[in-house]
């Protein structure tokens, strides 16, 4: 069962590394875009409509409806398919990386993030529980406050499960902020080009989930080996 919950876990963080590296691509590449939320793109859009600029409204809106098609695409497709959601998110990604990369020449940012806008609340619901944790894969406020409180209760607790639990939030924080420091190193050397080097989070999500798989087949046949 250990094991499971091991490969379960790192699953995880190489799905947190993906978010990493695609909130930063954009943030460098596309005027501090960050299209793994919608936080600030919601902040903009009233910012710009108080301030009666309306240039870039309609983009930013329509970002704002590609990211709720993202989850309404997640629950009617969970709903018809039986295949894991984790892979239907890993496939959803594949797609907006090779989108964004074969249309560098889009001016308007807002367009050039809408792939990754659409795919990002996919991974967050398809990999938003770990070990029996509740976090998000692509973006980091829950999970600093998740660390902060749970590390602060082993302090005064010295409980060791809070202590995993802990552990368990740090690990995701720095793992979305490895993909994120290398998606700066790629985007300085290649620009908009650096795309690419999402495939490199991407796979090593694909071998994760692969593992934890295999070894959750591998406990249930000796369980049934054990028990016919």
């Amino acid at each position: 069962m250990r094991g499971i919950l091991r490969r379960q876990r790192l699953t995880h963080y190489a799905a947190s590394s993906i978010g990493g590296f695609l909130g930063g691509y954009t943030i460098l590449n596309h005027a501090d875009i960050f299209s793994n939320a919608q936080t600030g793109n919601l902040i903009k859009l009233v910012q710009d409509l108080v301030k009666g600029d309306l240039t870039f409204v309609a983009f930013i809106f329509i970002s704002f409806l590609v990211y709720c098609g993202g989850n309404v695409f997640y629950v009617l497709v969970r709903r018809k398919v039986r295949i894991s959601m984790k892979i239907v998110s890993l496939i959803c990604t594949c797609a907006a990386v090779i989108i964004v990369g074969a249309l560098p020449f889009v001016r308007n940012d807002y367009i050039a993030c809408y792939p990754i806008i659409f795919a990002a609340p996919i991974q967050w619901n398809a990999f938003k529980i770990a070990g029996g944790n509740s976090s998000s894969t692509i973006f980091s406020s829950n999970n600093v406050r998740q660390a902060a409180m749970l590390t602060t209760n082993y302090f005064i607790s010295k409980d060791r499960k809070t202590l995993a639990n802990a552990k368990f939030y740090w690990l995701t924080l720095l793992s979305f902020h490895l993909g994120v420091a290398f998606s700066c190193a790629v985007s300085l050397w290649l620009g908009v080009y650096a795309i690419w080097f999402a495939f490199v989070p991407i796979f090593a999500t694909a071998a994760m989930y692969y593992a934890y798989q295999s070894e959750k087949f591998r406990v249930a046949g000796l369980v049934s080996m054990r028990n016919p």
